[in-house]
């Protein structure tokens, strides 16, 4: 008898321990988010997310595209990250084997132009490049008009651009004046810019009274304007490009299920509505209007952008942009 009781008590102490197991296995289960957008908008995402899927964690590491890029690059044969918020679209075809096709559930509300093959990414925001001047230190009617105004030796110094090694707008600047003026003109923007490691410095720099402009995506310039720093838009005359970014899940990360609840909620009207209201950009879904302060599309000058050329020129090109810059 004394030996059937000790059976049954081993037996429910192992069922106890599995049980307990098994509730802090749920409780830690996780997803891995690489998030290349404002720590605002991904701390919004994150509590909400949690709130919605209770048992799941988001590990959130924080850094720029080409950071990021790097990263996934480096862990390719054993994937740390699940999915990776926020690059340009440039960025995810320059490494499209990197990442898992899904078709998300908010799929339907997506321009067939903001989804990668395979469902491999979807938009995030739609936004155009432009130039934040701070006004205390420039009028607007002395800041450059023009990509190739940047060019002149007037601004030599006054110009912060980020590096397109490390930023994924400072690459999409760069090859929207490229596609313009070709390297003749960016060897001499080379010549006048302070270059930096990050595209938040680009414009912070000038939002603080650093330096008088800066080149940034419009979202920046309008979230600036709003937190009442002495700063305003110009929209270079010679046109912009209309530039998507996106999000996607990484192929062989270590939570492919939770990664798919994560994408499907990047993807969501709720979380598109927190990148307007918390970010000023422009969504990518068909469904959502633009944050009030951008100007409609159709007042600006704009150019299609050459996805095509800028993912497989990138390697040639960011040689050729090393190559200047180091002999600068």
């Amino acid at each position: 008898m004394k030996t059937r009781n000790r059976i049954v008590g081993a037996a429910w102490a192992i069922a106890a321990a599995w049980a307990l197991t098994s509730a802090a296995s749920a409780q830690t289960s996780s997803v891995v988010v690489y998030s290349a957008v404002s720590p605002k908008v991904m701390t919004a995402f994150v509590e909400e997310f949690q709130k919605q899927n209770p048992g799941v964690k988001v590990d959130l590491i924080n850094g720029g595209s080409g950071e990021l890029l790097t990263r996934l690059n480096a862990e390719k044969a054993n994937p740390r990250a699940d999915v990776l918020v926020g690059p340009d679209i440039d960025i995810f075809d320059a490494a499209i084997d990197l990442f898992d096709g899904y078709k998300s559930k908010e799929d339907a509300a997506f321009p067939r132009t903001a989804v990668g093959p395979d469902n491999k990414y979807y938009g995030f925001s739609t936004n155009f490049q432009a130039f934040i001047v701070n006004t205390k230190m420039m009028p607007l009617d002395k800041a450059p008009q023009s990509w190739t105004d940047l060019a002149k030796p007037e601004y030599k110094g006054k110009i912060v651009i980020a590096n397109p090694a490390q930023s994924g707008s400072g690459y999409s600047q760069m090859i929207q004046i490229l596609q313009l003026y070709g390297w003749d003109v960016m060897d001499k923007i080379i010549g006048t810019g302070t270059f930096v490691t990050s595209s938040r410095l680009a414009y912070q720099n000038v939002a603080k009274g650093e330096v008088p402009v800066g080149l940034t995506s419009e979202f920046n310039i309008l979230a600036s304007k709003l937190e009442g720093f002495p700063v305003d838009f110009v929209y270079p005359k010679d046109g912009t490009a209309l530039i998507n970014d996106a999000s996607g899940i990484v192929k062989g990360g270590p939570n492919p299920a939770n990664a798919r609840k994560f994408m499907d909620f990047v993807n969501s009207k709720q979380a598109h509505q927190m990148i307007v209201d918390i970010d000023k950009r422009r969504s990518a879904r068909n469904d959502m209007a633009p944050p009030a302060g951008l100007p409609d599309a159709k007042s600006l000058k704009t150019f299609p952008y050459d996805y095509k050329a800028a993912t497989t020129m990138r390697k040639a090109n960011l040689e050729r942009f090393d190559k200047t810059f180091s002999s600068k």
